[in-house]
Order: structure tokens, then sequence, then C-alpha cells
């Protein structure tokens, strides 16, 4: 089976005004299982927002267009509803872009993801589990569309609703091998956490300039310039809404600083400086540039780390050679088992006096490796 028979799909229904979606709404709630995905623009814009959502039904299967129907607030009953499963793939940043834009909040989901991670499934990518198990192959070319251009092109409307259309059957299958390896109440567990995830508002950060990769072949002054042309980019990307490396490159940004120019001969000089950017930004790098020079060159960046005990790292890394050894024997991936934040937290606990380095692990987790857990804590007592 090939991509040609994706055409002997039926067309999802473009809902594209409120009276519409209350409509549908009518008959969603009455669904037992929904799929959900959203498509936004974070490639392109500085403020991202969803910019579509699909929804399919045992049914049917629905786009939402939230730029055309400005109110959604008649599915959040829906997200809420215990009784209706929300089925996702890979959902975390769906549940947090919902959750920042609407408001809504989750009960009772299941992620195919999350569920193909506990099977120990290598490939867990959407287009690769439906070629495995439903033998379609769906196209990647508008994964980094922008989707919030209007009008959408068929394309892209389709696009959008292969990625909901198979999560029904997709989930059925999984939940099936999840009760024959005995994962479900990992699975459950799982998907609690999932509902829980919390977005956090975007917050410009002035010291950024430090974490940029390339910027430690640069000297005191031309930090200093970095420093300059770093919040001359966040300015520009704000008040033009568009993403950061659309308006200068990460690395562009390093060469400039470090050619230190003076003239508009000298900064079109720079590897990557095209003719669009030198003729609309090339005066105010220039004085960028020169507000760097002047000024004085930053001393130090922040400190991104906080050193731990000598005794925690090493606890840690024997934890974490635990979990290696577990998940070779469970055949899943490390995660699965704990995440690495959990076991610094375990090894931080640990060497606390009168601490439970356990506290922080669920029922589930402490029932099942608290005892080797805590016997890797002793070897390193």
């Amino acid at each position: 089976m090939d991509s040609g028979d994706l055409e002997k799909i039926p067309q999802p229904t473009l809902v594209t005004a409120v009276e519409h979606l209350v409509e549908i709404v009518g008959d969603l709630k009455r669904a037992p299982r929904l799929c959900l995905d959203i498509e936004s623009n974070g490639f392109y814009a500085y403020r991202e927002k969803v910019c579509l959502l699909q929804i399919s039904s045992p049914t049917e299967d629905y786009i939402v267009d939230p730029i055309a129907v400005a109110d959604l607030s008649s599915l959040g009953p829906l997200m809420e509803d215990p009784a209706i499963e929300k089925i996702f793939h890979a959902g975390e940043y769906d549940v947090l872009c919902l959750k920042r834009d609407y408001g809504f909040k989750f009960k009772n989901v299941f992620d195919t993801m999350i569920a193909s991670r506990l099977l120990g499934v290598k490939e867990l990518g959407l287009a690769a589990l439906i070629e495995k198990h439903f033998g379609h192959k769906l196209s990647k070319k508008l994964q980094r569309a922008d989707w919030g251009q209007r009008p959408l092109t068929h394309a892209q409307i389709r696009y959008a609703q292969l990625d909901t259309h198979f999560l029904i059957r997709l989930a059925d299958i999984l939940l099936e091998q999840l009760r024959q390896k005995n994962r479900l109440e990992d699975a459950a567990e799982a998907f609690i956490e999932l509902t829980e995830v919390e977005p956090n508002t975007k917050v410009f950060d002035p010291e950024g300039y430090w974490r940029l990769t390339a910027r430690t072949q640069l000297t005191g002054p031309q930090i200093g310039c970095l420093r300059e042309i770093y919040h001359f980019r966040e300015e520009q990307a704000a008040s033009r809404d568009r993403a950061h490396f659309r308006v200068m490159a990460d690395d562009l940004m390093i060469r400039v600083a470090a050619a230190t120019p003076s003239t508009m001969d000298e900064l079109g000089a720079v590897r990557g400086m095209s003719p669009y950017l030198l003729g609309k930004f090339g005066h105010a790098l220039l004085k960028a540039v020169a507000r760097g020079l002047a000024g004085e060159p930053p001393s130090q960046g922040p400190r991104t780390r906080v050193r731990r005990d000598m005794r925690e790292e090493k606890l840690f890394e024997a934890l974490r050679q635990w979990r290696k050894s577990q998940a070779e024997k469970e055949s899943v991936e490390p995660v699965v088992i704990m995440s690495s934040e959990v076991l610094h937290e375990i090894a931080r606990l640990a060497i606390e006096n009168g601490a439970d380095p356990l506290s922080k692990l669920s029922e589930l987790k402490r029932g099942r490796y608290g005892e080797a857990l805590t016997g890797v804590i002793k070897t390193q007592s």
C-alpha cells in the first residue's frame, strides 16, 4: 500500500466559523475517543500560537482553523471530560500549546509515542509507525510549513488531516501490546503526567548570548559587541513578530561581533551578510558594534550549572549505570525506567541526613525499583 491509497480517505471537514464549531462539538461530545494534533508557527513567529487544530472522531476528521475561529472555548469541556479519551502522538507540545493559548485542562489521554517508547519501539515518529502498522507512506514535505499563512492549501489540509486520521487504530494496536507486555500501569502513570505539564511564559534573557556555542572564540570587546547585536536582534524579532533566526542567525551574529566592522563595506564582507540584511539592518548593526566597543565588556557569563557534591556525582553515575543495565533487561530506552532528573534527585536526597531518597518516586516505580535503588545507594555509602 503506498501514498496513492491515501487519496481514498474522505476529505476532512474544515471549520472556519464559531457557529460551525459549536455544531460539531455537539457531535464530538458523544464520541468515546477523539484524536488531537496541532500545527503552530513557532518556526516563523516570535509569538508562537496554535494555527490549526486537527480532531478525528471514530467516524470523521475535522480541521479547525483558530485564525478564523477566535473562540475555541466550546472545546474546553471535551478536553476535560474523563469519559472521552483524547489520543495524541508526542502530545506534550500539543498539550502545552493548548493550555497556553486557550487555558484547556486535560483528563484521560493516550499518547501513541509514549506507548511506543514503553514497548521498546526504536522508530518513534508518527510516519514510521503509520507505515509499519498500516502500510501508508506519509509525506514529510510540509513539516516546516508556515501554518500561520492563509489561505491554507489543499496539500496543507490533507497533511494535517493524516496526523490524526490513523491514531485511534494505532492506539488500539499499542494498547493490546501494552497489555501483553504488562506495561499498562506504566502507560497510565505516564499519561497522567502528560495531563499535568504546564507551559512556561516566554521571557527574554538579556544574558542569553553567553550560551551561544561559538561565543568562546570571542575576546572581551567582541563579547560586548555580541551583547549589543543580540539585544538588537531581540528588539527586531519582537517588533516584527519573527523567529530570532529569521532576523539573524546565531553564527552570523558571532561573525559580525568577531569582525567588529566600522563601515558598511566591512560589514558587507562578513560571511553570510546578505545584501538584504545589509540594506535592512546595516546601519543599526554598525551602531550596535560601536556601542559594544565603547562600553565595558561583560566580565563573565552567568553560572549555568550548580556544582554538585562529589559524593552526589559519584552516586548519580552509579544510578545511571544501574538504569542502563535495567533498560537493557527490559528492552526499553533508559528514560522509560527513570529520567536523569529523578536520578539526580535521588542522589541529592541520599547524601542528606534523614532524607528519604526515594520520596519523589511514584508508588509504581518505588514498588518496582525501590529495592534495587536502595542497594545501589548502600554500595556507594
